[in-house]
């Protein structure tokens, strides 16, 4: 009776490894089929482009990543490691590589990554597969900034508050159909931009790196992934309503500023995109291509014409905003300078959130969801946790170490989780 009651629970425990093993090979296939069509779409937007916004077609090889590190791409690999899924190739993500929006040398190659799931709308879909394959091409075309930026200025309230009038007027230009309208508001929106960068003239090169790294990589993603002007029209609209209400823009203002700059330079008669290179200022080629003259007195400009670009609104919400975020920094403060741990940094990659980056004046920024890899291992924020990086880039700060549970090579707390790396001597 036991022997018969044994041979029927481990025939049970077979059968339930085998029903799981073909409900994961059905998800891998349907996966498989999913990321093909992605990829062929993808493809087929680029060789319709063939070069024609860039002088490159922009196809390129390209893994998609999900939080199991299972992978998909859309070709194989030069060293053998993954294999075939049907059109695509499937493998398992290296525990020593971050996974992120961006490129990445794997497998013997360079790479465009996406993280998993991708966006559900087609066209956003394809918005950010076009805009992480330029970021692929960027270097050869000779569109890298030479500097490494740093807009900490623009967690200012001011600074917050020009940069949005800067974008009612670029978008009241993009929506205007009289040639003299368009360049009215363009001027607005130039001479809002002009009285940011006088007041914080530190961080001008910062600026303009930054719209050239990711602006024109958003432009791209745009550029080609739609058919017609209102249709780009209408993915500003839409980005527009999601930044105007960002609680963080240090990190990503220059995707929406570099789109609808990118737009207004393609309705001027100036050949744009021959003359931009890694240090350009859009903002300048812009003021270029419609002849521009600006008023001397920026100051009272912008005085006089704020109101026909929702000032009153944008007012209220960053005087809200400067408020909470000042509450906000004050507890960050007393929470990494007391109860911590610091690790060098020396070899860093690291990954997070962008829209959630908050700089501590002269400490450095803190970040959420944040994995961070260096000689001592692989350091993970967990939940709503987070881990300070310091101003010189030379070391990471963690907070509560006075509730550093160790477990082997691991340490743990509630906000965070550190894989020391095991020592081969």
């Amino acid at each position: 009776m036991k022997k018969t009651f044994l041979i029927s629970f481990l025939i049970l425990i077979v059968c339930n490894m085998l029903l799981a093993q073909d409900k994961n090979d059905s998800e891998n296939l349907a996966s498989c089929v999913e990321l093909s069509n992605a990829f062929n779409d993808i493809k087929t937007i680029c060789d319709k482009d063939n070069g024609k916004l860039w002088g490159v077609n922009l196809y390129a090889p390209i893994l998609c990543i999900d939080n199991n590190r299972d992978l998909w791409s859309n070709q194989k690999d030069l060293q053998g490691q993954l294999q075939t899924c049907g059109e695509v190739f499937i493998g398992k993500y290296p525990l020593n590589k971050n996974i992120a929006n961006s490129t990445v040398d794997v497998y013997g190659q360079k790479w465009v990554m996406l993280r998993l799931p991708l966006p559900a709308d087609t066209i956003d879909r394809n918005i950010l597969f076009c805009h992480e394959m330029f970021h692929y091409w960027q270097d050869s075309l000779g569109l890298v900034p030479d500097k490494v930026y740093n807009n900490v200025h623009m967690d200012a309230k001011d600074a917050r508050v020009l940069l949005k009038l800067e974008w009612k007027a670029f978008l009241a230009a993009c929506r205007a159909t009289d040639s003299s309208l368009r360049k009215m508001a363009i001027r607005d929106g130039l001479t809002f931009r002009k009285c940011r960068q006088q007041k914080y003239s530190q961080y001008y090169q910062d600026e303009i790196a930054f719209e050239v790294h990711e602006g024109l990589a958003q432009y791209t993603g745009i550029k080609l992934s739609v058919s017609s002007d209102p249709m780009y029209i209408h993915i500003l609209d839409k980005e527009a309503e999601s930044y105007m209400n960002k609680e963080n823009l240090v990190r990503s203002y220059a995707y929406f500023s570099g789109a609808v700059m990118g737009y207004l330079l393609d309705k001027s008669a100036c050949e744009w995109r021959e003359q931009v290179d890694g240090n350009s200022d859009l903002g300048f080629l812009l003021r270029k291509a419609y002849n521009i003259l600006l008023p001397e007195d920026s100051e009272g400009h912008v005085r006089q014409r704020r109101s026909f670009y929702d000032y009153d609104s944008i007012m209220e919400f960053e005087s809200r905003r400067d408020s909470m975020q000042a509450k906000k920094k004050g507890e960050l403060v007393n929470l990494f300078m007391q109860n911590t741990k610091k690790l060098p940094l020396r070899n860093m990659q690291i990954s997070f959130d962008p829209n959630s980056v908050i700089n501590l004046e002269g400490i450095g920024n803190v970040y959420k969801n944040a994995r961070i890899i260096d000689d001592w291992g692989i350091l993970e924020t967990k939940d709503e946790g987070s881990v300070l990086v310091t101003e010189d880039w030379k070391a990471v700060i963690l907070p509560y170490a006075n509730s550093i549970e160790t477990n082997n090579n691991v340490e743990e707390t509630e906000s965070w989780k550190l894989q020391l790396k095991v020592s081969n001597k």
